[in-house]
This record gives structure tokens, C-alpha cells and sequence, in this order.
């Protein structure tokens, strides 16, 4: 756990520097136990563990609340709603960032993909507010008034006919982190096209129209998905694949030898993603909902049969933790310290982030205080040391 004896005895007699910060009297959730006890930070590192609370002027009382590692968020779409809050509103860019930063950190996470379309088959908005919802990051970050580490996810729409052109409009963003290819159209799934959009309310004759108009027109699926997992893989960027209903699916994607399956919807496509030896990203409003908002399967139920390794909050920032809860509260569940690596270490062993997702030292303190009140309630977050809520 460090050199305790020497440091925290040393905090017990000094007022604390202005580069240092210890938490105290917190319960510790490491990646393998919980325990009692004071994290040391200096200049937005962990520098010491120890099992002995200390009483440090300056220190933070815990009060026997838990301190967890920040979370990471590989998923959500959460900015699409504060730039858009209803239809025909469109919000100003850097209010819409800032508002989705404040509550994603609220949540308890500490690094956030968003995540962003590329190319939108049938939904031209998303290709108008894709730079706009850009433009409000980046002036944020420029300004520093962002609370949250922001990566960028982009969800790639594989049937859109210049896909590759916006792709390389962004590809080499320093901050792009993460790519999926979808394809959601009825070419790949006519069956679940229908269902999607009758839960749309969509007209028979309409949904039928479309199923049609699709089959008489070239595909540029394929290519697409071919020229991009070149690009990528020049990049070095992990790749995705999405909404797999099948162990067909599956196979495609490791025919493209990708390495991830985002929101398996079906258990047979879960399976054959485990099978395939691929990481599975399912949605925490699922698991703490139990069930699918559109009929998908349950992640509750992928969680029995092992086939979840990260969490991520889709929708709802806060599900993540609340997820989290729920699968330690679980009699045959993982303990607490198991169930957070799904939103904190897994993710950062996934996506290169080795200086976080974990409270151990040498690491990047990104840090929350997390009470339980019937569930987890966020009380406080840091960022690299810093306190941001």
C-alpha cells in the first residue's frame, strides 16, 4: 500500500500542501477489496494507500462513505440531448457541452467518450449537429471549463454514401479514442427493422416502402465497412461492432477482426461474441431497468451467464453506478470491488487508458465519494486531484 508509516505520519502533524489532498476515515474500493482507511494524492497522482485514518488539518472526512475510482464511460449520447432538447431546438453549442459535462460528472465519471454519429442514414439532423456539438467541446476545453476528461467515440453509420469523406473530416482528432460501425438499416435485419419502426409508429405501407427502396438501390455497406477498418487500423483505433442480433454477425466482425461487441441484442450474439474471445459493452440502463427499452435482450440476464465486461451508461449518465449497485447487491453477484472494474478498470485496460480505472498508487486520482442511501448517491469527484464537484 506504500510507504505508510512515513507520509501519512507526517500529514498527521503538517497542514497540507497546496499540491496534496488526503482522504480519510473513506471505505477504499481497490480493485480487489474494500478496507477502511486514507488515500494520499500529490500533483493529481495517488501517492499513498493506507489501511489507518489520519487527522491531517485540511484532510477530507469521508464520514465512512465509499471512495470509489472515477468512472469511464465508453458510451453515451447524452450531448445529443442538450443540444437538442426537443425537436427544432437546437441549444448553443458550449451551453449544451457544459450542461452534458456538469451531469455526466454528477454521475461519478471522471473520463467520458462522447459519443457521436457519423453519417446518419434517414436522420439528417445528426449530420448538421455533428460539428456543432464539436464545435461546443472544443471551446469548453479551450476555456477549461470542462469537469470531465472528454475522449470521442464516433459511431460510424456503415450505409451512409460518404461515410469515408466525414470519417476523414475527423479521423485524426487527438482526441478520438474509439470507432464503431453500425448498420441499422433492413438490408442487415428486415425483421427487427420492422420492430424498430412500428415501435415508431410508423405505417406498414411506409416501413414496407422503405424495405424496398433499400433492396433496389446499391449497397455501399460492405465498402464502407471495409475503407474504414483500414483507416482505423492505421490509426490504431479499437473497433466496434454493433447491435449484433446473431452469431453470423459475430463472425462478420471477425472477419474484419474487430475486437469489440457494442449492445449484443440478442444472448445468441453475446455468445458468440464471448466464444470469439471479444469484449462486450452492454448499456447500464438495461441492467438497472431489467430489461430493454426497444425488446432487446436483458443485460441482466447477460450479466448471469457472464457476458458483460464493461458498463457504460448509453443514456443515462447515471446508470453506470446505479448498474454498479445492483450487481453487488446481487446474492451470487460479483462483491463491490468486482462489480466497479466494469465501469472503471475493464474500460481503461480496453481502450489504453493504463494511468486510470483504478485506486492504487502511481495512478491518475480520479476519484469519487459515493454514499449509499438506498443506492449510490454521488457526493464528490475529483479530476487529476482536483476537486470538480
Amino acid at each position: 500500500m506504500g510507504q505508510s508509516a512515513n507520509t501519512l505520519s507526517q500529514a498527521r502533524q503538517d497542514i497540507l500542501q497546496s499540491s496534496e489532498v488526503v482522504l480519510t476515515n473513506a471505505k477504499i474500493v481497490t480493485r480487489s477489496a474494500c478496507f477502511k482507511g486514507t488515500v494520499q494524492i500529490v500533483d493529481g497522482m495517488i501517492a499513498d494507500i493506507s489501511a489507518a485514518n489520519v487527522t491531517a488539518r485540511g484532510a477530507v472526512d469521508f464520514e465512512g462513505n465509499y471512495l470509489l475510482p472515477g468512472l469511464i464511460d465508453v458510451h453515451t449520447d447524452h450531448l445529443e440531448k442538450q443540444i437538442l432538447p426537443r425537436a427544432g431546438m437546437t441549444w448553443d453549442p458550449l451551453g449544451a457541452a457544459i450542461a452534458h459535462d456538469v451531469q455526466v460528472c454528477a454521475a461519478g465519471t471522471t473520463t467520458v467518450f462522447d459519443s457521436l454519429i457519423v453519417g446518419a442514414v434517414g436522420n439528417p439532423e445528426r449530420r448538421r449537429l455533428l460539428p456543432l456539438m464539436l464545435e461546443g467541446l472544443d471551446e469548453a476545453r479551450r476555456h477549461g471549463l470542462l469537469r470531465a476528461n472528454h475522449l470521442l467515440h464516433l459511431r460510424c453509420d456503415a450505409r451512409e454514401p460518404d461515410l469515408i469523406e466525414l470519417f476523414l473530416t475527423y479521423a485524426d482528432r487527438s482526441e478520438l479514442r474509439f470507432v464503431t460501425i453500425m448498420d441499422d438499416g433492413p438490408r442487415r435485419d428486415p425483421e427487427r427493422f420492422r420492430h424498430l419502426e412500428r415501435r415508431k409508429n410508423t405505417l406498414e405501407v411506409e416501413i414496407e416502402a422503405a424495405i424496398l427502396a433499400v433492396a433496389s438501390t446499391e449497397d455501399c455497406t460492405e465498402d464502407n465497412r471495409r475503407r474504414l477498418v483500414a483507416h482505423c487500423r492505421a490509426r490504431g483505433l479499437p473497433l466496434a461492432s454493433h447491435d449484433d442480433t446473431a452469431a453470423e454477425h459475430i463472425a462478420e466482425a471477425i472477419g474484419f477482426r474487430l475486437a469489440i461487441s457494442e449492445f449484443p441484442i440478442t444472448l445468441e450474439a453475446a455468445k458468440a461474441a464471448r466464444a470469439a474471445g471479444m469484449t462486450i459493452i452492454v448499456g447500464g440502463p438495461n441492467l438497472v431497468a431489467g430489461r430493454s427499452h426497444i425488446g432487446n435482450v436483458s443485460v441482466r440476464e447477460l450479466a448471469r451467464d457472464d457476458l458483460i465486461d464493461i458498463i457504460s451508461s448509453d443514456y443515462i449518465p447515471a446508470s453506470i453506478l446505479r448498474a454498479i449497485w445492483y450487481l453487488a447487491a446481487q446474492s451470487e453477484g460479483p462483491s463491490l470491488a468486482e462489480a466497479v472494474l466494469f465501469g472503471s478498470l475493464r474500460p481503461a485496460e480496453t481502450f489504453g487508458l493504463s494511468d486510470r480505472g483504478e485506486i492504487a498508487v502511481g495512478k491518475r486520482a480520479d476519484l469519487i465519494r459515493v454514499a449509499d442511501r438506498n443506492g449510490p448517491i454521488v457526493r464528490a469527484v475529483w479530476t487529476a486531484g482536483r476537486p470538480v464537484l
